[in-house]
């Protein structure tokens, strides 16, 4: 199927019709082979939500607002792409389509590809040199797990080490920034680090735990945040996309 940025994008059947052809040859490949090609290829289901409305937090509103989640990870129902309005309430579906049982992996997240639209207050007190950076940014995106055995969630009082993405530093008209993490992202060096930090993420937000961890039926949180007095994180559109092997 073709997805809104019209790039082709498997759909469970699609990979499942694929998965058989490798079992029709003269000698069937073994799974965890399949799996393997099936990873390098990057053909993987998704599912995309999308989300616009305005926000704001931190000011004289709450200091932290859930600004939207994801749809349970891997559950029939879910794949293809979502656009929900709290103005236009949509219902659907879950548990149609295949049977659970063909999510075979207790992690199944490959990759997670974060779009976020925001920005600051627009101003601050801060030195002059600090404004259109990440540096002394006080407003922010963070993503949290939420299970079927939910726990109570503490948001961090500043920017983590693991933060989503940082505002620019008073610059107050919304900027587009995209975050992808993967399966396979690893310990970062020293130099990376600063790369990731440089770009208003969190240093050890690429180690690729949060993607590992994921297991079937998990939805993605993503949360909107601001700290200090004249600290605003105004929050305007969002879009994530989950990708799960099959």
């Amino acid at each position: 199927q073709s997805s809104t940025t019209g790039r082709y994008e498997p759909t469970v059947q699609d990979i499942l019709t694929v998965r058989s052809y490798f079992l029709l040859l003269r000698t069937p490949l073994p799974n965890e082979l399949i799996d393997t090609i099936l990873d390098e290829a990057h053909y993987w289901a998704h599912s995309t939500v999308t989300v616009e409305y305005p926000v704001r937090a931190g000011g004289w509103g709450s200091a932290d607002h859930m600004y939207m989640r994801t749809l349970p990870l891997a559950i029939p129902g879910t794949e293809g792409d979502f656009v929900f309005s709290p103005q236009e309430p949509r219902r659907i579906r879950l548990g149609t389509g295949p049977n659970l049982s063909l999510y075979h992996r207790l992690h199944p997240c490959r990759r997670i590809v974060f779009n976020l639209w925001s920005h600051d207050q627009g101003w601050s007190s801060s030195p002059s040199e600090w404004h259109g950076t990440y540096y002394g940014s006080y407003s922010w995106w963070d993503a949290s797990v939420e299970t079927p055995q939910q726990e109570i969630i503490i948001r961090p009082y500043i920017p983590s080490d693991k933060v989503l993405q940082r505002n620019l530093h008073a610059v107050g008209k919304a900027r587009h920034h995209t975050v992808e993490w993967s399966h396979v992202d690893g310990v970062t060096s020293a130099e990376d680090q600063n790369s990731l930090e440089n770009r208003g993420r969190g240093r050890s937000s690429a180690d690729g735990i949060f993607v590992r961890n994921l297991k079937v039926g998990d939805c993605i949180a993503l949360w909107v945040s601001a700290r200090f007095p004249g600290w605003a994180m105004h929050a305007k559109k969002a879009k994530i996309s989950v990708y799960w092997a099959v």
